[in-house]
């Protein structure tokens, strides 16, 4: 083997080398690097006229009470926020008008708390509204570029840019209250009665399972396989 040959052989096996320490090269795997679903706060605003001559509320506005109430307790958070208009000449229809909403709103689960409230200045206002707030939060998805390049010649070894990208926007169209993007709900208290009897049991030495009746069964079906 001459000296050259050698030189070709020694020149190819650091080519190689070099080529494998390029596939070891670890990849690009930090969570900032990923596509996210992000969520944004605004302001859920609904004015309810009040016509100054009213005793009540209309059929249209229990509806729209209705359907506030709804919205708050699906994807609400911190208070419900009431305003009337103070000054204006609807104010004393106004502040009746609240105080069944009020009566509404905690007929339909919402604890009143959860409520609280305000004027603003309506002096010169023949019919201003009581207005309705409260902060949710809107989802946002990321912009997948369209095309992808051609991933056999993507020697770095990164994650390319729109992996995942998809199944981020897709979260945020179906997320139901985008909060859960920024943070956990919390959880529900216990049932200390269930645990306590759970604790009983177990101290008698019994069966802390729940029990099942005669018509109870485990299996999903029942299949006849001749």
């Amino acid at each position: 083997m001459t000296l050259t040959s050698t030189r070709l052989i020694l020149a190819g096996l650091t080519a190689s080398l070099g080529l494998l320490t390029a596939c070891a090269t670890p990849a690009d795997t930090s969570i900032s690097s990923l596509p996210r679903a992000t969520a944004e706060a605004e302001t859920m605003r609904f004015d309810m006229p009040v016509n100054p001559a009213d005793n009540g509320l209309t059929w249209a506005q229990i509806d729209a009470i209705s359907v506030l109430a709804d919205e708050y307790k699906a994807r609400g958070h911190g208070p419900l926020v009431i305003s009337y208009p103070q000054g204006g000449s609807n104010e004393q229809a106004a502040m009746q008008a609240i105080a069944l909403a009020r009566t509404q709103f905690y007929d339909a689960g919402i604890d009143w708390r959860q409520i609280t409230g305000g004027a603003y200045d309506a002096r010169g206002l023949g019919h201003a509204p009581v207005i309705f707030s409260f902060t949710r939060y809107r989802a946002v998805g990321p912009d997948c570029e369209p095309g992808w390049d051609y991933l056999a010649t993507e020697f770095d070894n990164v994650r390319h840019r729109r992996f995942g990208c998809a199944m981020a926007a897709n979260l945020a169209a179906m997320i139901a209250d985008p909060h859960d993007l920024i943070a956990p709900r919390g959880q529900e208290p216990s049932d200390s009665g269930r645990r306590q009897t759970v604790i009983d049991r177990y101290r008698a030495g019994q069966n802390t399972a729940t029990e099942r009746g005669d018509s109870e069964s485990g299996l999903a079906s029942q299949v006849n396989s001749n």
